[in-house]
């Protein structure tokens, strides 16, 4: 889950282009590709499961690596858009979720000034992850994805029929 900050925790190309689990055919399993994520953007908000708050993260973060997803304002916007459409979660529980303080804030930042704009600007590659997530072949179970932590991405995006947005240029 991104940071309550404003700034894009995955900024320069070349970071980005050399997280692996951001390519459709990638060779980590889950679990590899979830470390990858949280080396590459500090500051997130803890993924301790043993709190309500902790778990939902854990699992919205692995969404971010399903999807092949940074932590920048437009891949938190692909994130939550793809994970409603294209995950077992419902939105009443998404919601409830997002009552907590942390996600408050975040809502906030997230919300203002720049970071709006940005959002604007890329409500149109939303809909692409609504449509990508409504060809799936089934619903990610955004609860239940520990069953799922050891099998590469590779399979579990041919298995779910993930096909990544491509990154912008």
């Amino acid at each position: 889950m991104y940071a309550a900050t404003t700034e894009n925790t995955v900024s320069t190309s070349k970071e980005v282009t050399s997280l692996s689990y951001l390519e459709q055919d990638c060779p980590l399993t889950l679990r590899e590709g979830f470390g990858q994520f949280m080396k590459s953007a500090p500051g997130l908000i803890p993924s301790d499961e043993s709190t309500e708050v902790g778990s939902l993260t854990k699992a919205h973060d692995c969404c971010h690596v399903l999807f092949g997803l940074t932590t920048s304002i437009r891949d938190e916007l692909l994130a939550d858009t793809w994970t409603l459409v294209g995950s077992t979660v419902t939105i009443r529980e998404y919601m409830r979720f997002l009552q907590h303080d942390e996600y408050k804030e975040l809502a906030a930042d997230l919300t203002s000034g720049a970071n709006l704009i940005e959002l604007i600007k890329n409500l149109p590659v939303a809909f692409k992850a609504i449509v990508r997530g409504r060809r799936m072949s089934q619903k990610w179970p955004f609860f239940d994805y520990a069953q799922y932590l050891d099998t590469p991405l590779v399979e579990l995006r041919r298995h779910y029929n993930v096909e990544l947005i491509p990154r912008p240029s």
